[in-house]
């Protein structure tokens, strides 16, 4: 990314424009109302640039230089006085000259902004927002038979919304193409204007994080030239954009710890417990305080399983699908260790069973559920080294007499 200085930006945004127009001479001023956002509160409506200067776009910086310079300056009305004229036509200064914004008088016109916002819609950000050219004291919009009309909207993207610590995002802004000049108000939102969004797939996104969008409107009273930026705020959510990055602080399964797998045969009315550790049956008799206890659910048209501990462990079905990468949605027959031919070793991991929180005291509907792979985590868990995390999952269940099921658990755990 490229810094972002917000004072040469302004400055050289009035400058493209009085090169749109030609307006180099006394009878065609730039100014900006007094109440334009700004870019830096405490610039005083004075913008500084060098004798090299740089006009940034959302897609491209072009740099140009003049060996010609012009001083404005503010006058008592809306007239600019110019104190040093040259025969070029550009409006590039030298390092010992500076651009005196005119502030318009009150026969002029501003350009108002309102509903400025933003949101997430999928993996895109929407943008809202209405900039109209209004007359300075009056709250109706200019009469379309006067002169003055939008000419231009310019947007970059940068990462930050600290206007003094800003950095350019190469970052691609989707707007449809509006018809200009127009005198119509411009509004980001709607389809029959700008409709300005951003995707946050964009290549050109490296991190996670606040960005601003940076729209400058420009207007044209046909002798003057009025512009006006704004700076919206919007976040790329790094639980969603970068997984990584956004782990390694906010979960505890981040550790690339492989994982071991062993099989028991169990039934509701003859074994129905289960020791995680030694993956072994437990019979009925004893079965109270195993870590899992197998029950049989529902009544005899529509049997069902269940599941509680006995040991103080608590559950919860993995949620892969709906947490970054997405791709990892692993089921029964799609395990974790197939998909992995490609890491070394070539197994499952802690990391490979996602999940949002395991608080779950009984698990229900374990046959309608039948591709479901679920987690428990024992009291004596440790993250550091992955010990009391357990994943499971009910394979090759066949449904017996009076509701009862017989079936094999397929186990996950740490050695």
């Amino acid at each position: 990314m490229k810094s972002l200085s917000i004072r040469g930006f302004a400055a050289v945004s009035l400058v493209a424009a009085f090169m749109f127009f030609g307006c180099s001479d006394d009878s065609s001023p730039v100014v900006t109302d007094d109440e334009t956002g700004a870019l830096s509160s405490s610039d005083d409506s004075v913008v500084e640039s060098s004798s090299s200067s740089k006009k940034v776009s959302s897609s491209s910086a072009e740099e140009k230089s003049s060996s010609s310079s012009m001083k404005t300056k503010k006058s008592s009305s809306s007239t600019v006085e110019d104190d040093e004229t040259d025969s070029s036509s550009s409006l590039e200064k030298s390092s010992s000259s500076e651009l005196v914004i005119v502030v318009p008088d009150q026969n002029d016109f501003t350009i108002t902004a309102s509903e400025l916002d933003s949101r997430v819609a999928g993996d895109e950000v929407r943008f809202k927002g209405k900039f109209m050219l209004n007359l300075l004291g009056d709250s109706t919009v200019v009469d379309s038979s006067l002169n003055i009309a939008f000419i231009g909207i310019e947007y970059i993207v940068a990462k930050g919304n600290d206007v003094n610590n800003m950095t350019i995002a190469p970052v691609a802004v989707s707007s449809n193409q509006i018809l200009l000049p127009t005198q119509n108000a411009i509004d980001l939102n709607s389809t029959n204007s700008a409709r300005v969004s951003i995707s946050l797939l964009d290549p050109g996104f490296t991190e996670c994080g606040t960005y601003s969008l940076i729209i400058t409107v420009t207007a044209t009273s046909g002798d003057m030239v009025f512009q006006r930026t704004e700076i919206i705020p919007f976040e790329r959510d790094a639980a969603e954009y970068c997984w990584g990055e956004y782990s390694s602080s906010s979960t505890v399964q981040v550790k690339e710890i492989p994982m071991t797998t062993c099989q028991v045969e169990l039934s509701t009315n003859v074994n129905p417990g289960l020791d995680l550790a030694t993956c072994t049956a437990v019979p009925a008799a004893s079965a109270a305080t195993a870590d899992i206890v197998f029950e049989k659910a529902g009544d005899v048209t529509n049997p069902e399983l269940s599941a509680k501990s006995g040991s103080g462990l608590l559950f919860s079905p993995i949620t892969n699908g709906d947490l970054p990468p997405y791709t990892d949605d692993y089921e029964v027959d799609i395990w974790p260790e197939d998909m992995n031919a490609d890491r070394s070793p070539a197994t499952a991991y802690v990391s490979d069973f996602k999940f949002k929180t395991i608080d779950a005291e009984r698990l229900t509907n374990m046959i309608q559920n039948f591709n479901q792979i679920y987690v428990a985590k024992a009291p004596t868990y440790n993250a550091d080294t992955g010990e009391g995390f357990y994943a499971f999952a009910i394979t090759d269940a066949t449904e017996g007499n009076r509701g009862d099921y017989t079936f094999k658990v397929k186990i996950y755990k740490v050695p």
